[in-house]
């Protein structure tokens, strides 16, 4: 594959495959976070429905202890019908009907049984919720019976409560809502369809335009009649249901203000008042067992709902004269705790109880949750969060252990999430391929040259020694055609030299003697170079009368690139310089024995920063290539060290206190583009040693090729410092090295120049 090609496809992986990840990466993190907000919204509307149920429990509670604590109406003992509705208020909407117990009475005449029984009618449009079976409300009575029994003592015996007496708990009337009729909805979909032939307006006839207008027009007037029509219909209706909620409202206040005015005859003159108004109210006395059996399974339902039984004591004076019980209208709690089914709502609420009843708010959502297997899942206890494209949030309550729940579907919602990603993908994919057309011409320009190289290779490997290659550019393709023009001038040449040697086979004896001996020549000029080079360093430290010199140096190849030298005027001015050239071999001793004849002639007039820039400028001059030096230059005079650095390391001075200071300006090395170099000067006293080396020590490697590092190298030379001598401090860092890399050859050369300023005594 040609490199255009890999170039191109490198390209458009390295597109493609981040594309991919974040594409993907983008997905699942939104689609994780719309569930889990659609979880939690979920688990937030299971507990509003817990509430709910704890607040019509709670109120329930409530109204019955406020209903047993009534006073008797009769003397029955038992609380009249209006005080009972008036107590109840709202909540009366949530019963069926009100069942009275009275206790037996012990009384001086012959023992009459009082059966006190306020039946209750059905409320009107009330089902059972799926699942459950509604007990069929008793039938009214053909008059309301009246208390009966004269002589009534107020000691009860303890025994069996009489037959219970049922009051029933008549709901509001309800206000009509307008709805649409079909024909009406029909209506307006066939004009719908007729609008949008008509936006079609290319392909429809002028004739059929105006046909189909004239049939829109008519549509619509129809329409308008039909609506006006089915709205003067509604109107009269709903005033008629407003008219008798008004009367039925009146009628609650005329039970209120009557049992009031009765409670407080009562209170006044102790004597009994009239019965309150109970319109709407029904009164059941004898129960047949059918309804009784009724009354108990609705008894039993809504202890499913609610975890207990409505049954309070009934006290007159603070004795018990019987027990009322409450028959909750479950399905009418079913509906306040699942809510209300909105139209533009997919989501489904369900309750089970106990007994595996299973409420939802129609049949169509009861069919739904068997569809998905929802219903099976829950009675089973089995795992619901893992049902495809829907989320179900489930919740107990505490006391009844009823579960409610809340299923949502969020499919379609997860499908469109997944249609933007593709959609975004695609608009990637689209983005990198208009990219590639960019790119192509950008690989032909850079694979220009390389072609131009097989070329000329092709052109060799035929005979044409003559090809050379045009060298367009300085980057690596440049060098590289460089590189092959003298490689092809060096075969010509060749060529030209066996043709010679072919000649004659003495000449080829000759030139191969000629190569053997300029092998053994190299050698010997190689070897003569590593002695050379070492001839650059000094034969021996220079004695000064204040300071102490000491020097170790340890090459990695024959020709090393480290250099020190020594320098001391007749005023007792001490130069040290120390550098490291770029690299090791001969290029490395040559440009070691630069800077050596550089150095010869330096004065210590000439302070270290312009001896380097003298020194910076002549190396440029010299056109040495990429060699490079970096060097750095001390003056010791009397007390004071100046020192100037081309990028060569600091020099450490460990005072007598312990403290190890830098002493250093950083540079760029000889031989580079910069020249700024300065002068730094610091006082010495006596006992200080100064270290100068270069960066093979810390760099220098173990058997693990672990480098030892600057801080460990500063360590070991605070701990030399602690020598008597300048030879001292030198062996025990060269120890140091030894310890550290062992026997095997460094890695680079190490250098070290150690100067003490001797004490005052010494």
């Amino acid at each position: 594959m040609k490199i255009r090609a890999q170039l191109v496809l490198a390209c458009f992986l390295l597109s493609v495959l981040p594309l991919s990840v974040i594409v993907i990466y983008s997905y699942r993190s939104s689609r994780s976070a719309l569930e889990s907000a659609y979880r939690k919204e979920a688990d937030a509307q299971t507990r509003q429905m817990d509430r709910r149920l704890a607040t019509i429990r709670g109120d329930l509670q409530q109204r019955l202890a406020e209903v047993s604590a009534l006073p008797g109406g009769s003397a029955d003992r038992t609380p009249d019908v209006g005080n009972i509705l008036m107590t109840m208020g709202d909540a009366a909407s949530l019963v069926d009907s009100l069942e009275i117990h009275p206790m037996r009475v012990a009384v001086p005449a012959p023992r009459t049984i009082v059966h006190v029984a306020v039946a209750n009618t059905p409320h009107p449009g009330r089902n059972a919720p799926p699942g459950v079976e509604e007990p069929e409300p008793p039938t009214p009575p053909a008059q309301v019976a009246e208390g009966a029994g004269e002589g009534a003592d107020s000691d009860v015996e303890p025994a069996d409560a009489a037959d219970p007496v049922v009051i029933g708990m008549p709901p509001p009337p309800k206000l009509p809502k307008f709805t649409m009729s079909a024909e009406q909805r029909t209506t307006i979909n066939e004009i719908a369809t007729l609008g949008a032939k008509l936006g079609g307006w290319q392909n429809v006839s002028p004739e059929d335009r105006t046909a189909t207008e004239k049939k829109i027009q008519q549509l619509q007037k129809d329409l308008n009649d039909s609506l006006k029509a089915s709205q003067s219909q509604w109107t009269a209706h709903f005033e008629t249901a407003q008219k008798e909620r008004e009367q039925y409202f009146d009628v609650r206040r005329q039970q209120r203000d009557a049992s009031r005015r009765t409670l407080e005859v009562q209170q006044a003159a102790a004597a009994p008042a009239p019965a309150p108004i109970t319109v709407g109210v029904t009164i059941k006395r004898d129960l047949t067992e059918a309804e009784k059996q009724k009354l108990k399974e609705a008894d039993r339902h809504a202890s499913l709902l609610f975890g207990q039984r409505f049954n309070v004591p009934l006290r007159k004076q603070g004795t018990i004269v019987g027990h009322i019980s409450a028959q909750v209208s479950t399905q009418e709690v079913v509906r306040r705790v699942l809510g209300v089914h909105g139209d533009d709502s997919d989501e489904i609420t369900f309750a089970v109880d106990r007994d595996n009843n299973v409420y939802t708010r129609n049949p169509d959502d009861r069919k739904t949750l068997d569809r998905l297997g929802i219903t099976e899942r829950v009675l089973k206890n089995k795992p619901v969060n893992d049902v495809k494209d829907w989320i179900i949030g489930l919740s107990r309550d505490p006391q009844s252990s009823l579960r409610v729940g809340v299923a949502r579907p969020v499919g379609d919602n997860l499908e469109e999430l997944r249609k933007t990603a593709a959609k975004n993908f695609g608009y990637g994919i689209g983005l990198i391929f208009v990219a590639l057309i960019g790119i192509v011409p950008i690989a032909n320009h850079m694979t220009r040259d390389v072609n131009l190289v097989t070329r000329g290779a092709e052109r060799i490997a035929q005979g044409d020694l003559m090809t050379r290659l045009p060298v367009k550019s300085n980057n690596e393709i440049g060098q590289l055609a460089a590189a092959f023009n003298r490689m092809a001038q060096d075969l010509s040449l060749q060529q030209q030299t066996i043709v010679e040697q072919e000649r004659t086979r003495k000449e080829q004896e000759i030139q191969q003697r000629i190569l053997a001996l300029e092998y053994e020549r190299k050698s010997v000029d190689l070897e003569e170079a590593r002695r050379f080079q070492l001839s650059m360093l000094p034969k021996s430290v220079p004695s000064h009368g204040r300071y102490d010199v000491a020097v170790f140096t340890l090459t990695a190849t024959e020709v090393g690139g480290d250099y020190y030298d020594f320098h001391v005027a007749g005023n007792d001015v001490l130069s040290v310089t120390i550098g490291d050239a770029t690299g090791h071999g001969a290029k490395a001793g040559t440009m070691v024995t630069v800077i050596k004849a550089l150095f010869a002639g330096y004065t210590p007039e000439v302070m270290p920063a312009q001896f380097l820039r003298d020194a910076a400028e002549k190396v440029k001059r010299m056109d040495l290539g990429r060699m490079a030096m970096a060097l750095l230059l001390a003056r010791f005079e009397n007390d004071r060290l100046t020192v100037a650095s081309a990028g060569m390391l600091p020099a450490y001075v460990h005072r007598q206190g312990g403290k190890i200071e830098e002493v250093a300006r950083g540079a760029t090395p000889l031989g580079t583009l910069g020249a700024d170099y300065h002068d730094v000067s610091i006082d010495l006293g006596s006992g200080d040693t100064v270290l100068f080396m270069t960066d093979g020590f810390p760099e220098l490697q173990n058997e693990s090729g672990q480098q030892l590092g600057y801080a460990a190298a500063i360590d070991e030379f605070a701990l030399a410092a602690k020598g008597t001598t300048a030879d001292d401090v030198i062996a025990s860092l060269s120890a140091a090295a030894k310890r550290w890399n062992g026997e095997r050859p460094p890695n680079d050369d190490v250098t070290f120049v150690v100067v003490r300023a001797k004490s005052a005594l010494g």
